[in-house]
Formats: structure tokens, sequence, C-alpha cells
């Protein structure tokens, strides 16, 4: 009797599943970001992927779970990018200055992971599933504000409106950072945008 010889998988099947997920991922930030949702069928995805059609939707059924998938990761990078060393600063103004400085290197050094950030923050095609999950991880932000409100450190105000003014204000400083190629001059302009920021906090 003939015994059949084990079927063997290429031991770097899982690595190539691996990467064909990154490289849908990268690809559809660089498009969305580019071409927008409506601009970016998926065809084009797996084509600028170099994956197969049926590749992609073996990941990602459809566009929106794409989408979210993105949503979830990038949201959940910038709010672990923004607590670096936050735990070792003492006051209220530290933390809040920590965490600015954190976000706008994030901002600079990922403008395509913050673009698409923001350009789907309130969009309808991300599931209100994902825009929760993405917020979750800046609780932390809103105990901050909330902690800083009860010490006296800043000013008695809804925590949500401090929390949108303080993130659009950190928009708008990456955004003067980026543009500017002088290290000295780069510095100036963020030292003086979380300064501007606290001023607007504190109580």
């Amino acid at each position: 009797m003939t015994r059949q010889k084990p079927v063997k998988r290429p031991a770097d099947e899982g690595k190539m599943s691996s990467e064909n997920r990154e490289k849908i991922l990268t690809t559809a930030l660089a498009l969305f970001t580019e071409r927008g949702f409506f601009g970016t069928p998926t065809s084009l995805i797996s084509k600028e992927a170099g994956v197969a059609t049926g590749t992609l939707f073996f990941y990602f059924p459809t566009k929106e779970e794409l989408i979210d998938t993105l949503y979830r990761r990038i949201k959940s990078e910038a709010a672990q990018e923004m607590c670096r060393g936050f735990d070792t600063e003492k006051t209220a103004q530290s933390k809040i200055r920590c965490l600015g400085i954190n976000a706008v290197v994030w901002g600079i050094q990922n403008p395509a992971k913050l673009k698409f950030m923001e350009q789907f923050a309130y969009s309808p095609f991300v599931s209100t599933t994902a825009h929760e999950e993405g917020m979750s991880h800046f609780h932390f932000l809103r105990n901050l504000v909330e902690e800083g409100i009860r010490e006296g450190a800043i000013r008695d105000t809804d925590p949500s409106l401090l929390f949108c003014m303080m993130a659009s204000s950190l928009s708008g400083l990456i955004a003067q950072a980026s543009g500017t190629a002088d290290p000295a001059e780069r510095e100036k302009i963020i030292k003086e945008g979380l300064d501007f920021i606290w001023n607007g906090l504190k109580a």
C-alpha cells in the first residue's frame, strides 16, 4: 500500500497573507486621501496593491469595512503616540504640552493618516461602531480635562467643547508647522501654538 505524502504548505504562506492585507490597507489609505470614497473603487485598490480583487474581498468584503479598519487603526495609533511620556508629567499644563508635542510630531510624520482621520471623522461611510471605538481611544484626554477642571487648573467649561477646540487647534498647528522647513522656525511655531492652546484652556 502506497502512503500519500502530506501536502506541504509554503512556510511563508502566513507571512504572504499578512503582507497582502497590509498592502491593501497602505494602498487604500493613499487612494482614499487622494481620490475620496467614491473616486476609489475596490478594483483600483486591488490593482494598485498588486493583488487579485478576490484577495481584497477575502479580507474586506465591502469598501465600508476597509474604511472602518483603517479608521480604527489610525485612531488607535494616533492616541498611542499622543500618550507617549504622558504619565511622567505632573501638572495639567505639562501633560497637555506633552500630548500636544506628540500630536504635532505624529501629524507631521504621518500626513496621509492625519488627512484620512480628518477626512472621515464625520463621514457616513464610517460605521457608528467604528466611530465610537475610534473615539474611545481618546477617553484619557477627556479625563485629563475633567481632572484639570476639578483641580482648578482648567476653566470650568463643558469638557466636550474644550476637547473639540483643542483638537481643532492642534490640527491647525500641525498644518502650520508642516509648512515650515526650517527646524528653528518650526520649533518656535510649535511652542507658540501650544502656549496659545493652553491659554485658551487654563482657568
